[in-house]
């Protein structure tokens, strides 16, 4: 009893402050303060953003906020990023992040809603369906990851490509199983960052992605989680099985350049209810080619 009465006030509480203003702060389960905004009006669409550690703010503010016109975004900076506060005990593991989106749901007084991750959100996302299909609705998949793995060897193959001047010693270590996959990973954006053309994998112009950043980081009041979340071995998980299992109807958005994340990465994904839509761009589809995007998704959210 004494729990109901608690989630009645926490919900009561949070729809007063967002009736009062358009963002508030929500508490945790475990008392972490997340920043969430909700825009527009209809269905409820929660935006899982990516980076890990990233924010919400790169997205609404560089046009994924068209989907306002028809339905109600809900854009969630997770804990330990952008606006939101860090976990005092250092808990970004998988299973603490999908608690925090249900505590938010719950918050809200949201019965069911539609999932809309992007990039690293992907995994969140699958996980979340996985535990929670009652909560969903049904997901759009913006150009997301199951397979970091897979991602990542994607990104090291097209810096190869993009940096044939390489010395043998530096193909020889991107191409060196042995050695840590991040770390590789990791090298090949430094690699591409010296040559001015990291911004390949992701933008269509380096303009896009300097303008990216510059959004994202007026937002980043934390950035904790991305200082720790690859400590957690789940997230390097193949989240391929799982998604046999979800039956909740999908989306799959894939960008025909968004070699960060793989241009075949949505072969790997295996909805039982699941459409794929391929539009020709990078990895930032809502930035640089908004409505097309726009066009593609919207007629599954009013389904």
């Amino acid at each position: 009893m004494k729990k109901y009465l608690i989630l009645i006030t926490l919900a009561f509480n949070t729809l007063l402050a967002l009736a009062q203003s358009d963002s508030a702060m929500i508490s945790t389960s475990d008392s972490v303060k997340l920043f969430v905004k909700r825009a527009g009006k209809g269905t409820p669409v929660l935006f899982i953003h990516g980076g890990p550690g990233s924010n919400s703010a790169y997205f609404e503010y560089t046009g994924g906020n068209v989907f306002e016109k028809d339905v109600q975004m809900i854009y969630v900076d997770q804990r330990g990023c952008g606006r939101s506060d860090n976990s005092p005990g250092k808990d970004y593991s998988l299973a603490r992040i999908i608690e925090d989106f249900e505590d938010i749901r719950k918050a809200l007084g949201i019965q069911k809603w539609i999932l809309m991750p992007h990039s690293f959100g992907g995994i969140l996302a699958t996980e979340y369906a996985y535990k929670y299909p009652g909560s969903i609705r049904s997901m759009v998949y913006l150009n997301t990851t199951i397979n970091i793995t897979a991602s990542a060897n994607s990104g090291i193959k097209k810096a190869l490509e993009l940096l044939p001047n390489l010395k043998k010693n530096e193909v020889d270590y991107l191409k060196n199983d042995t050695v840590k996959l991040l770390d590789r990973w990791f090298n090949s954006f430094w690699h591409l960052d010296q040559a001015g053309i990291r911004y390949s994998l992701f933008f269509d112009t380096k303009e896009n992605d300097s303008i990216h950043s510059a959004i994202t980081q007026k937002a980043a009041k934390h950035w904790e989680m991305q200082q720790n979340v690859w400590n957690y071995p789940e997230y390097f998980a193949d989240f391929s099985p799982k998604t046999t299992q979800i039956r909740i109807p999908v989306l799959v958005i894939g960008g025909t350049r968004d070699y960060t994340i793989g241009t075949d990465h949505p072969r790997l994904m295996k909805f039982p209810n699941m459409k794929v839509h391929y539009i020709p761009g990078g990895h930032a589809l809502y930035m640089e080619h908004n409505q097309e995007l726009y066009a593609a998704v919207v007629p599954f959210l009013r389904g």
